[in-house]
């Protein structure tokens, strides 16, 4: 668990790196997974015409950047989120993973001391999640370059992706490094302290939530604050409270950097994304409400899945209308 010092440290500057959380153990099982789901999304473009081959000849991350460059869009086939629409998808559009050693990671010890020691011991995995597999610059196709799992990853808060129920939530983000993440490759960059005014700085309205530019902080309100970059090494972490403005930098390298979005809150406070699944992650008050099998929280996805390619929720699930009222301020 932290100590008081770290503790302090996140309260104080707004993030966290905590070194070596997880080992070679811990994310054995995640690759292994992935390397399945990435050989079995390009069998299925393979049949239905999308791809040329199904480049199993290839690594991991050599496949993923060679099916990627023919298919922009193989990030649904990845992601552990659902993509954010308020309206009803096509099935083909409305995809993500949800297996078992995601599951296992989401719930994986190390990570929840870690957040106790900042939330209590009563945790709730929070939906707003997601895998950010970014090739080098070059690789990334023009219409998924401005998509922050895949591309370019503008300043922003984490608080601006939820709903206004979640304005108490203790939401906490654990960035997890499954490579290595270095400055040339896109590590994070954050600015200190930027979360003390515990409130959201103006964000200007992106293009298309689903396909390219998201939404981010303009550069006139960047002006003059501190970047500090945070590198790190497969298996460490990187605390975010919801305010804090990140980004991260431009993968110029010449390999795939790998990473996780997990959040995390108290049981009992709204996750701010009510029509995805949430579950119980940990609890000492009521150990028998912790999920443990991963084929539950499957079923979660798969029923809020169904629903999407349905009629849809009948409510919105993202609330982007609070930065097309930004649209036209000078400085976006």
């Amino acid at each position: 668990m932290l100590s008081r010092e770290q503790v302090q440290f996140f309260d104080e500057q707004g993030y966290l790196v905590v070194p070596d959380v997880l080992d070679g153990s811990d994310l054995a099982p995640i690759i292994a997974e992935y390397e399945e789901v990435l050989a079995g999304a390009a069998r299925e473009l393979f049949a239905s015409g999308e791809i040329p081959s199904t480049f199993e000849e290839l690594g991991f991350a050599d496949r993923y950047v060679a099916i990627l460059g023919e298919f922009p869009g193989l990030y649904r086939y990845l992601n552990i989120s659902l993509p954010l629409s308020n309206d009803p998808l096509p099935p083909e559009e409305c995809r993500m993973h949800a297996g078992p050693a995601v599951f296992d990671l989401l719930r994986n010890d190390k990570i929840l001391d870690v957040v106790a020691s900042l939330i209590g011991g009563e945790v709730r995995s929070n939906p707003v999640q997601h895998i950010r597999l970014k090739p080098p610059r070059s690789a990334v196709p023009e219409m998924v370059s401005g998509y922050s799992n895949i591309g370019v990853t503008t300043w922003h808060q984490d608080h601006g992706a939820v709903m206004d129920e979640a304005e108490a939530t203790d939401m906490v983000t654990v960035w997890l490094a499954v490579t290595d993440a270095a400055v040339e490759n896109g590590c994070l960059v954050v600015s200190p302290q930027s979360h003390s005014a515990a409130e959201l700085t103006l964000h200007c309205p992106g293009v298309n939530m689903n396909v390219a530019a998201e939404n981010y902080i303009p550069e006139a309100f960047r002006d003059g604050k501190p970047i500090v970059a945070l590198p790190v090494k497969a298996g460490s972490l990187v605390l975010l409270n919801k305010y804090i403005e990140h980004a991260a930098l431009d993968n110029t390298s010449d390999r795939l950097r790998w990473s996780f979005d997990l959040r995390y809150q108290p049981v009992g406070q709204p996750t701010g994304r009510p029509a995805f699944p949430s579950f119980i992650a940990r609890s000492q008050n009521n150990p028998d409400d912790v999920m443990t099998d991963w084929r539950q929280y499957a079923a979660q996805w798969e029923d809020a899945r169904k629903t999407m390619v349905g009629d849809g929720f009948g409510f919105p699930i993202y609330e982007q209308n609070r930065w097309l009222a930004n649209a036209g301020h000078p400085a976006c």
